[in-house]
């Protein structure tokens, strides 16, 4: 048996630059509204910038695909499910990356792996030159379920991101409370 690697993890190109940005210009607009304001209104103000950030985070950074020798593990805003290779009867794309399991259904993966452009290479050289990073994301996932330890009695598991949907509640409450405020006060 080979030793275990760490998951390969495919992400939504460019999320991490969008949070970023806009958690820049956040704490920039709470900042600012804390200076003329003072932090009542700052407090007031900031679940709904957090909640944009929230909406950043799980549909860009969260929303993933890892994949190991075991299965993919696919990650589409607060819910997760766990395919492992045994059940997967096929992987394509389409506008997203789809994986078709042995009983018909379809799992859509909103982060994960695209098609790449064929590499233009400069003169004198071949495809063959062209580094590992020249193929895309579905090749990676095949040779990854080329070698996988398949196990047919393997189930596919789905469960909720309990964090992410903690962090909204509490994001929620708080606007509704900062609504509560401004309305009746």
């Amino acid at each position: 048996m080979s030793a275990a690697r760490p998951p390969r993890v495919f992400r939504v190109t460019g999320a991490v630059w969008l949070f970023g940005i806009t958690a820049v210009i956040a704490a920039a607009l709470l900042v600012e509204a804390t200076v003329r304001s003072g932090i009542g209104e700052a407090l007031l103000l900031a679940p709904w910038l957090l909640l944009l950030l929230w909406v950043i985070h799980v549909a860009g950074i969260a929303s993933d695909v890892r994949a190991d020798t075991t299965g993919v593990g696919v990650q589409n805003l607060v819910r997760r499910t766990w395919v492992p290779w045994s059940r997967m009867k096929r992987v394509a794309m389409r506008w997203q990356l789809e994986l078709t399991l042995d009983d018909g259904q379809v799992v859509r993966c909103f982060g994960g792996p695209s098609r790449s452009r064929p590499r233009r290479l400069g003169p004198g050289r071949t495809r063959e030159d062209a580094d590992d990073g020249a193929h895309d994301g579905i090749a990676k996932l095949q040779r990854l379920r080329l070698e996988a330890d398949v196990s047919p009695e393997a189930v596919v598991l789905r469960s909720w991101d309990r964090p992410a949907i903690i962090a909204f509640a509490v994001l929620a409450v708080w606007a509704v409370i900062a609504i509560i405020v401004t309305r009746f006060s």
